[in-house]
């Protein structure tokens, strides 16, 4: 399938992670060999590249286990976990990936702007304490 020896199209899988409102969904997919040609080939970076058709992947069945062979890639920086924030990628950002260990789901570099809420409503807690008399006094 490929002039690297160390791919393996036969065992080797693309699996993506969908977050929806109260639950996550896991999908597996194999590469066929025309859209592995293909993808080799094509350098386009548009929304509908031309020539892309759907029969270039298959659809697998996906079995999870406690036993799992792989690893995970993972940000350079920030967050892996957009659920929190705002969507702010776009098909042009640049993003360095190495392999790693993923941060938990509710891990706090995920939600900064909870963090910095918190921080306000200290604050503001503090002001309003000065702000009222004392009677315990």
């Amino acid at each position: 399938m490929s002039d690297n020896p160390i791919w393996d199209g036969d065992k080797t899988i693309i699996m993506t992670c969908s977050f929806t409102p109260g639950s996550c969904s896991l999908c597996a997919y194999k590469l066929t060999p025309q859209g592995f040609e293909w993808g080799r080939i094509n350098r386009e970076n548009a929304d509908d590249p031309k020539g892309y058709v759907p029969t270039f992947y298959e659809k697998l069945p996906l079995i999870l286990s406690d036993r799992f062979l792989g690893f995970f890639m993972v940000p350079n920086q920030g967050s892996w976990n957009y659920n929190f924030l705002r969507a702010r990628i776009a098909q042009d950002d640049s993003y360095g990936v190495t392999v790693g260990v993923p941060k938990e789901f509710y891990h706090e570099d995920h939600r900064p702007s909870h963090f910095i809420k918190f921080g306000e409503l200290e604050t503001d807690q503090e002001d309003n304490l000065d702000d009222h008399e004392d009677f315990l006094q």
